[in-house]
């Protein structure tokens, strides 16, 4: 497994707790009669998971391992490592207990239980640095596009653009190998797994050219038989800081801007072989001249390749996750946020609330002010609410003047989802200041709550949406709940 010297990472602003008071009596019977739990890592899925050439798992996912063994007192033993489809299976005959980096979906769900996620990467598409046609799934039917075999990204694929046949490959690497020797089109895989693939294997040649909409968020599953071993382990996820999550994202994903030809020991080696070359015979000094400046010539095209490369990785990173003009996660990011919110809610038990925020009259502002005012009256309003916020409510932007908000760990979902409204309508009464203008703004809110108005990100936002416009009925500057959830809706005096 990974090294346990992760474990001892120091935490910020809080200190480990020991198993024995982290869990309950319950919890720590449990452990004592299951003193050992077999895991199955993946072969070849890396950064997150793989088996190095000694033959043990590594990757963030056995640091995240060893992080909840050290946090619960669980003891954890690898098994021979496969490929995601036959681990599945594995897990679903029990001849294992726990799985890694793993997706939720529907047809895993039937028999497998899954962990909050701890980590999540967005999915892109890959060409050929000479192939300049766009990354854009919509318009590549009839294309070959490699994905992995049984692959949450496959079935989103499938799902999503049925006129894309993909291409099944065992592991990803494989796919990159036959997008550079042209036997695909393109290749759809996760970001952080394509830059690990593509350094180690030094694979030249590829450019990243869009991206899918979809993430890679990967959580721990267990079997469903026993629920007491994901209370355990939640417990142990939860006591990962962020110091400790950061230190291993760092270690597995490093965004470095010394590529692997320019680093010290890779310079002390090529240095040596230029001496040698000295000694050698003229005619085959000649060559390796020749040689050498196809070297040069390669190198150069290479550092520019992955300088562009890193480039984009890191604007792909905040596009896939922010909203530019307001640095508030955007649609994609949020609906990542809130499945896992309700994932959690349904382990703990609580409601979740989802408010879809639509300003008042946003347009007039634009029309006489300028786009300009408008934006700087954006930012403004994005401020506001996220100071009106819990630190575990999510605040997202999904475009134009259209907000969302989600209020977690709620024991009474509608009636505290109308004070937190309430209190936003009444922050909003404050006038903007925008250059030498000062602007009243308002907004209509549409409410929903998990579970009785949903149990999916884009159920719940489609019902607050409808909700949203039973508000504008009534007058503008309130709120309404989606029909169904609970009291009469909140109003304000417009």
């Amino acid at each position: 497994m990974a090294l346990a010297g992760l474990a001892g990472v120091g935490v910020a602003g809080r200190a480990a707790a020991a198993p024995d008071t982290l869990l309950t009596p319950e919890e720590q019977a449990w452990v004592a009669r299951h003193p050992v739990l077999l895991f199955a890592p993946e072969r070849d899925f890396p950064p997150f998971s793989f088996v190095d050439s000694q033959g043990q798992h590594r990757g963030l996912s056995a640091d995240v391992l060893d992080l909840v063994q050290a946090h619960t007192g669980l003891k954890f033993q690898a098994v021979a490592a496969g490929e995601r489809a036959v681990n599945i299976d594995r897990l679903k005959r029990r001849e294992v207990d726990l799985l890694t980096s793993l997706r939720p979906t529907a047809d895993r769900e039937q028999f497998i239980a899954f962990t909050s996620a701890y980590v999540s990467s967005p999915a892109v598409v890959l060409r050929r640095r000479g192939d300049h046609r766009p990354g854009d799934l919509a318009k590549m039917g009839g294309q070959r596009v490699a994905v992995d075999r049984n692959s949450a990204a496959e079935a989103f694929i499938h799902e999503t653009y049925p006129d894309v046949p993909p291409v099944e490959v065992d592991v990803a690497a494989q796919g990159l190998r036959d997008l550079v020797f042209g036997e695909v089109d393109a290749c759809v895989v996760n970001l952080a797994t394509a830059s690990f693939i593509i350094e180690r294997d030094r694979l030249g040649g590829l450019r990243v050219a869009g991206e899918t909409g979809y993430f890679s968020t990967l959580t721990l599953g267990y079997r469903k038989d026993w629920p007491m071993l994901g209370r355990v382990l939640e417990k142990g996820l939860a006591q990962i800081s962020d110091a400790e999550r950061a230190t291993m994202i760092a270690r597995w994903i490093p965004l470095s801007d010394i590529a692997w030809w320019q680093r010290p020991e890779v310079q002390r080696v090529l240095g040596a072989a230029s001496i040698g070359t000295g000694l050698l015979m003229g005619g085959l000094l000649l060559w390796n001249r020749a040689l050498r400046r196809a070297v040069a010539q390669r190198t150069d095209a290479l550092q520019k390749e992955l300088a562009e490369r890193q480039r984009l990785e890191t604007r792909l990173r905040t596009l896939a996750e922010h909203d530019p003009l307001t640095g508030l996660m955007n649609r994609a990011a949020l609906t990542e946020a809130l499945r896992r919110s309700l994932a959690l809610a349904a382990r703990q038990k609580w409601s979740v609330a989802v408010v879809f925020i639509d300003l008042d009259k946003f347009k007039a502002v634009n029309d006489s002010l300028g786009h300009a005012a408008g934006d700087e009256l954006l930012r403004q309003i994005a401020s506001r609410l996220q100071g009106c916020l819990r630190e575990s409510d999510l605040l997202g932007r999904l475009g134009g003047d259209e907000f969302i908000v989600v209020a977690e760990a709620l024991h009474d979902g509608p009636r505290n989802a109308i004070e937190l409204t309430d209190k936003l309508l009444m922050q909003m009464k404050r006038p903007f200041l925008v250059g030498d203008q000062s602007l009243a703004m308002g907004f209509s809110a549409g409410i929903s709550i998990f579970p009785g108005d949903g149990d999916t990100p884009e159920s719940l936002i489609a019902n607050a949406d409808a909700a949203m416009y039973q508000a504008k009925e009534q007058g503008r500057f309130r709120a309404a709940l989606f029909k169904g959830a609970g009291p009469a809706p909140s109003e304000e005096p417009a």
